[in-house]
């Protein structure tokens, strides 16, 4: 790799930590004040929102201990990277932010039938704002990151996703409150913990597309559709101008890595010098592709070897 390649790819890293960085400091001090207004306010929404993101916190420090050891790249150990620790490290965060969404609506679930809670306070209110405002902000200032690291990425769908359940937590909390004093009264006290369970089937979605990528990831299954799309534009391409019509192509990615294994049939006149001059193409056509390339491309006049 050229020193400009890795002097690029260092800033990456930089950028992506950087991202990481201010998801913890924001994150804990959200989640400090969450965890105490929804203790003082006797709000569960609140209280569940608090510890979902305190526990967002912890998964982010991973992510960027993770970020630090994808960065030293290949090693006498590992010469292939650690690139699988990306899409495990947000397999794991998916399955713990599932975990809690499950345990907040058995708790949610018992309150409804214990008579409800008490109707949102001005503490409620003020978080509620807060819970919109600054994952809002946060999700903002991720989204140039997020477009170049999947750990970024999967922070940052997970501020938006708090910040969709603090406009949520927002209007359920001025309907609570118009509600009080009229024949819905009563109503008003299952508001909280509805929202909770409402909150938790939209934050279902996130983590369990995390786990689902991870999976397919780690048994590398075939990458997202655009991916393929630009590997097999850049196989026909070579095909066309080269006459090589008998063409295998297989592929999959694995965090920052996109794996190409290209295998050609020729016929027993075919020269070192042809196969390199189709390297070349093809890597010229799949470096503008944002990911680590590692392209395998095989000669062979054995179609026994190919199948």
């Amino acid at each position: 790799m050229s020193s400009s390649k890795k002097s690029a790819k260092s800033k990456e890293f930089k950028q992506e930590r950087r991202a990481l960085s201010l998801s913890i400091y924001m994150g804990m001090a959200l989640a400090i004040v969450g965890i105490t207004i929804g203790i003082i306010g006797g709000s569960q929404i609140v209280l569940f929102d608090g510890f979902y993101t305190f526990l967002g916190i912890g998964l982010t420090w991973m992510a960027m201990r993770v970020s630090h050891l994808v960065e030293e790249g290949p090693t006498i150990r590992y010469p292939y990277g650690r690139e699988a620790l990306v899409p495990l490290i947000i397999g794991i965060e998916g399955v713990a932010l599932l975990a809690t969404c499950a345990y907040a609506t058995f708790n949610a679930v018992l309150s409804i039938i214990g008579g409800g809670t008490d109707v949102p306070n001005g503490w409620s209110f003020s978080y509620a704002v807060t819970a919109l405002v600054i994952p809002t902000f946060i999700w903002w200032r991720m989204r140039h990151p997020a477009k170049k690291s999947e750990l970024v990425r999967a922070e940052s769908t997970q501020w938006l996703a708090g910040a969709g359940l603090g406009l949520a937590i927002l209007l359920a909390f001025i309907a609570a409150s118009i509600m009080t004093g009229t024949s819905w009264a009563l109503g008003a006290k299952y508001v909280d913990p509805s929202l909770v369970i409402a909150a938790c089937f939209v934050f279902v979605i996130p983590p369990a597309g995390m786990v689902r990528t991870t999976f397919i990831e780690l048994i590398e299954g075939v990458p997202d559709p655009e991916l393929q799309e630009a590997a097999k534009l850049a196989l026909d391409h070579v095909a066309l101008q080269f006459a090589l019509a008998d063409r295998h192509m297989r592929m999959t990615k694995i965090g920052r890595k996109f794996y190409v294994e290209i295998d050609f049939v020729v016929d027993s006149s075919w020269t070192v010098a042809q196969s390199d001059q189709v390297r070349h193409v093809l890597f010229r056509m799949l470096k503008t592709i944002p990911h680590d390339l590692w392209l395998t491309v095989e000669f062979t006049a054995d179609r026994a070897l190919v199948d």
